[in-house]
């Protein structure tokens, strides 16, 4: 069990943090609209480091900012 220490209380958890690609802590995650997941977004965890934000509260990952600019070239 993962327990960490947060004030004066302990918080443990069976899930391990989340790590962006890069390897820092990700404290969001990809909204790009994907099929047949069930969210409906990729979830792809993001450092805020390495995040793209195209509007106010969206977060794209690396992989997906890089598809929306190609998309936004092509027109």
């Amino acid at each position: 069990m993962n327990c960490q220490h947060i004030g004066n209380a302990i918080v443990c958890g069976t899930r391990r943090r989340q790590r962006c690609k890069c390897g820092r802590p990700a404290g969001l995650l990809c909204d790009w609209k994907v099929d047949g997941k069930r969210s409906g977004t990729c979830d792809a965890p993001i450092c805020d480091g390495c995040t793209t934000s195209p509007a106010p509260n969206k977060d794209l990952c690396p992989t997906h900012a890089a598809e929306l600019e190609a998309r936004s070239a092509a027109r």
